[in-house]
């Protein structure tokens, strides 16, 4: 009997053997199709229009549970602002459960660099190169340094030093590596420390050095002078990249997933949109300014004012679709507007109206293009909140220009001249305004007297004696007028009388 017992033990031994490894596959085949693969290719320069194609693939990561991203790149760089969305759009993913890893095709230059290092994972084909990152300007005379200005240049490369240095040990990096790639003067060596490869900066290794029992050097990586710049292997072998991959299925193979569920995120023809509207963003913004203030110097609503609306439109278009500006961006430049025609047109001198409008305007076109996630203690955040808003300040001032040569030049211009008021030889003016025809054109005279219906601070309403019934808009030439104050027309232009201050007439 015992013995009849003990081959049957034996065979039921071999089943559950047989069942655990049935069992163990099945898991390790389901573990490899778990989650959905998404790829998304940025090549070529940065520009605006991979935010919204990047955006698009995060959501699909986030859609499933245990997706992982795949961002290849192939590019030479771009401008600070977008390596630093484009960078918070994939560490957000990483937040959000994704797994992230960069695939470095050919080359991963200057603010590319960032992008792989914000990724966990780093694969590179084995042909590719990541680095040189220094920070610099890009216009009519080519690539030049970031500003003449020394102590400004530090101040920008000290900021994207913490930057790449905080990516890089936050995806277990060596972060001395990352400094070395933004800053040309940064040193690191490779010591040998209980028996460990290390890599430190220069200035670690002049510390160890002074000690009695400093360490061996083995190599110096990066000297003063040169900017760092690694190959495939030479990455891997540093630590700074996790393997070699010629391929996305290969890519996918290291990362135990499965390219039978890859879902790829193509560019769109909306991202193209994007892109343009971004590129002709200053050209807008002037343009919008400038048509505002024709729409304002003529009669009625027209041609001018809804041209100025379409390039505000166009601009805040093309930053709500890179997902930078938001409703509060857009509300706030909305309600500025109003504030400052109402200060222009309903309740001239009351000044608080345009201040406040001013202030709204201003801030949400330059938090309009800084995105959310913007924090100020964030050194690259608040160089680009003071880029930005440098950015503004000078088309305005373009504007500006434009706006006080069309006060001067437009009514002598053949074609034009007839969109705004000049004064006649009679004194009578003449031009497309409907009152400047009839009693309206009889009134508007250089040297009639009336009275201030309203203050003038410096704008406001007048009444002139010839007839008190009909109202002109005006502005004071000098002092601040109250109501009631006797006023003198000295100039008849666009829009309004230009007025100053009379004497009452005596008895």
């Amino acid at each position: 009997m015992p013995g009849c017992v003990e081959p049957r033990i034996a065979r039921l031994r071999g089943v559950l053997r047989l069942a655990l490894s049935l069992a163990c596959l099945l898991l390790g085949s389901l573990s490899a199709f778990a989650g959905e693969l998404v790829h998304v290719r940025l090549e070529g320069p940065l520009d605006r229009g991979m935010l919204p194609q990047l955006a698009r693939a995060v959501r699909a990561a986030k859609a499933e549970a245990g997706s992982t991203l795949v961002v290849e790149l192939d590019t030479p760089g771009g401008s600070i602002d977008l390596m630093w969305d484009l960078s918070k759009q994939i560490r957000d993913a990483a937040d959000g459960g994704v797994r992230t890893v960069a695939w470095v095709h050919r080359h991963a230059v200057s603010a590319g660099v960032l992008l792989a290092i914000s990724c966990e994972r780093v694969y590179m084909s084995r042909d590719a190169s990541i680095g040189s990152a220094l920070p610099v300007s890009i216009g009519p005379g080519g690539i030049a340094p970031v500003s003449e200005d020394p102590a400004v240049r530090e101040k920008i490369t000290s900021a994207m030093r913490g930057d790449f240095r905080a990516m890089a040990e936050r995806n277990g990096r060596p972060p001395a590596l990352a400094e070395a790639m933004v800053d040309p003067d940064a040193r690191v060596y490779q010591i040998k420390r209980e028996g460990e490869l290390v890599l430190i900066t220069g200035s670690e290794w002049d510390d160890l050095r002074a000690k009695p029992d400093a360490p061996s050097l083995v190599e110096t990586i990066a000297g003063p002078g040169t900017m760092l710049n690694l190959s495939a292997t030479r990455a891997v072998e540093l630590r700074f990249a996790d393997g070699v991959a010629e391929s996305l299925a290969e890519v996918a193979e290291k990362c135990g997933l499965s390219t039978g569920a890859t879902q790829q995120i193509e560019r769109a023809h909306s991202d193209e949109v994007v892109r343009w509207l971004d590129m002709f963003g200053p050209l807008l913004l002037v343009a919008g300014l400038v048509l505002a203030y024709t729409e304002f110097k003529l009669p009625g609503f027209g041609l001018p004012g809804i041209l100025s609306i379409a390039c505000f439109v166009l601009l805040l278009t093309g930053r709500y679709m890179a997902g930078l500006a938001d409703v509060p961006h857009i509300v706030a430049i909305v309600v500025g507007i109003l504030l400052i025609a109402g200060e222009l047109i309903l309740w001239p001198g009351t000044l608080w109206s345009g201040i406040l409008g001013f202030v709204l305007l201003i801030g949400g076109l330059i938090f309009s293009g800084l995105g959310p996630g913007f924090s100020f203690g964030s050194g690259i955040d608040r160089e680009r909140l003071l880029s930005t808003g440098a950015n503004i300040l000078v088309s305005s001032a373009i504007a500006v220009g434009l706006m006080l040569a069309l006060s001067r030049f437009l009514p002598r211009t053949p074609l034009l001249r007839r969109l705004v008021l000049v004064p006649g030889e009679s004194g009578i003016v003449g031009g497309a305004l409907p009152e400047s025809g009839g009693r309206h054109g009889e009134l508007a005279r250089v040297g009639a007297l009336g009275a201030a219906l309203s203050p003038l601070r410096p704008v406001g309403k007048v009444a002139l004696d010839a007839d008190p019934s009909i109202e002109f808009e005006a502005r004071s030439s000098g002092a601040l007028l109250e109501r009631g104050a006797r006023v003198r027309v000295v100039e008849v232009s666009a829009a309004r009388l230009v007025v100053e201050p009379a004497e009452e007439p005596r008895a």
